[in-house]
């Protein structure tokens, strides 16, 4: 039977007390946390136009030509200037059905021009894109401040 020097065995044993180690390092990362999205502003084709510290007003044109996932970080009022076909699309960018009538979105007049609507704040995640017309929607967003969720820096990148 072959006798294991002493230098190697303390080898090994130091060799084994480092992987044991850095399992425990491992093991003690914090596990990732919910998945957080930006919000609905600012994005393509959307420019602000007025802020104070009640309100920030956005002129959205058209929607993003890439699916911008997001949350909606405030409650928003939102008035059609140019009626458009949005569809609205879940996190995987699968069609889903609208939210307006659920409590998250109150269309408050008809989705035509001079339609106007209100979404409470934390809808989402979706992306909104608009299907192919010759002219593009308008809308102008109202964020209204000071309706952020409590929980908001638990799923939003803007708290």
């Amino acid at each position: 039977m072959r006798l294991i020097s002493r230098q190697r065995l303390w080898f090994a044993l130091a060799s084994c007390m480092a992987i044991a180690g850095l399992a425990g390092v491992v093991a003690a990362q914090p596990a990732k946390g919910p998945q957080k999205w930006p919000p609905q502003f600012p994005r393509e084709g959307a420019t602000k136009i007025f802020e104070n510290d009640q309100v920030i007003v956005w002129e959205q044109i058209g929607r993003p030509k890439t699916p911008f996932v997001h949350k909606h970080l405030r409650d928003i009022l939102t008035f059609q200037v140019e009626p458009g076909t949005i569809e609205v699309l879940g996190p995987d960018l699968q069609k889903i059905v609208s939210s307006t009538g659920t409590g998250a979105t109150q269309r408050l007049t008809p989705a035509n021009r001079g339609g106007l609507s209100f979404t409470k704040a934390g809808l989402g995640p979706h992306a909104e894109v608009e299907a192919a017309t010759a002219k593009p929607s308008r809308s102008i967003f109202v964020e209204i401040k000071g309706t952020e969720p409590k929980d908001c820096a638990q799923w939003s990148t803007a708290c």
